[in-house]
């Protein structure tokens, strides 16, 4: 509660003062970006891993606070991030990113701690003023157990086809990596990745964006309970190949986007529509998720949620959400709980503060 205090009182001091970013000097720039919130459900049950938002007020669970430093010569480009996750202590952020990144004509090239680009929001995921909802649809973001980084290369060709379309095409590359995930109270996942490697392509137009994506990953995992020393499930050799499509298109004051992720165990999507009113912009979003169940009509639906919204943009760098979101699971499934509930549905209300310097 106190370090959400001291958020708080950065964000009415320093932001409403603050340019977009600090230049230290003509190659070298700082930047960052945050979000506090006030947040309750009608369910007992937590809501949205590393969230875990429950029927009581929590004025912690969405709380980021990220730093991210730049520094260009000529060439070359050199780029860190740290970020205070919702799920980490302010004395343990995360390493979102750190590389080195050089440009050759049309071709970019970074090697070292990379976000995996997935989905259209991938590469400002914990921003929160960089996109309109409160937070990214849980239905396909959440599909990934918050898994945002990889450790390796890419090569990035950027492509003029004509006058108004571009097209970006990033194949990647990940070595071998250790990942730990906190699924609930209770349970927690290990991951040691073997390699991964995908490809993304980007087009881009005047008044849209098309974002397809493909990943491919050889994996060991370890489940363990919390509390119980030495019980743990293990599994090696496990694989996983994941395929994204997503697309925005701005009409005027009109935005639509949709996104779809499948891979060999899941399914789900959103379609979201927004429309700008100057500092106004109320939101409507629908999504499902599928399990890996499958039976003689496919896929088993696992869960859906409604969301609405308003975001008001306060000034260019700071924004406010008031957000209400309905959430059902399905045939015994957990949908957007960390765990199966007892009663399948879930109000969730949320203020959200988010800003940029």
């Amino acid at each position: 509660m106190k370090k959400t205090t001291i958020l708080t009182v950065i964000l009415f001091v320093v932001a409403p003062s603050a340019s977009a970013s600090f230049e230290i000097n003509d190659n070298i720039l700082i930047s960052g970006f945050g979000s506090t919130s006030w947040a309750k459900s009608d369910n007992e049950t937590p809501l949205l891993t590393h969230n875990e938002i429950t029927n009581e007020s929590c004025f912690d669970c969405d709380t980021i606070f990220g730093m991210q430093a730049d520094a260009y010569f000529d060439a070359l480009h050199l780029s860190a991030q740290v970020v205070k996750r919702p799920q980490d202590h302010w004395s343990d952020p995360e390493l979102e990113w750190i590389y080195a990144g050089y440009t050759y004509k049309d071709v970019l090239a970074r090697v070292g701690r990379l976000r995996i680009p997935l989905f259209l929001y991938s590469e400002y995921f914990y921003v929160g003023h960089a996109y309109t909802m409160a937070r990214p649809p849980n239905e396909v973001y959440g599909s990934i157990l918050g898994i945002t980084a990889y450790e390796g290369f890419s090569l990035t060709w950027n492509m003029d086809l004509d006058d108004d379309k571009s097209l970006s095409i990033t194949p990647f590359y990940g070595l071998s990596d250790e990942q730990n995930i906190k699924l609930n109270d209770s349970t927690d996942l290990e991951l040691d990745t073997d390699r991964m490697y995908g490809l993304n392509a980007i087009l881009s137009g005047d008044n849209y964006r098309w974002n397809f994506s493909y990943l491919n990953s050889a994996y060991d995992q370890r489940v363990s309970v919390v509390g119980v020393p030495g019980y743990a499930s293990q599994s090696k050799d496990n694989t996983i190949e994941l395929y994204t499509i997503g697309a925005e298109y701005d009409f005027d004051h009109t935005m639509i986007s949709t996104e779809l992720q499948k891979s060999d165990r899941t399914a789900s999507w959103y379609v979201s529509a927004q429309y700008r009113l100057n500092t106004l912009t109320p939101y409507l979003v629908y999504g499902q998720q599928y399990n890996e169940v499958i039976n003689e009509k496919g896929r088993v639906r696992e869960g859906e949620s409604v969301t609405a919204g308003l975001r008001y943009d306060v000034r260019y760098n700071i924004s406010i959400n008031g957000e209400w979101q309905y959430f059902h699971t399905e045939n015994n499934g957990e949908g957007a709980f960390v765990q199966t509930p007892d009663k399948p549905t879930g109000q969730l209300y949320t203020l959200m503060v988010n800003f940029v310097f």
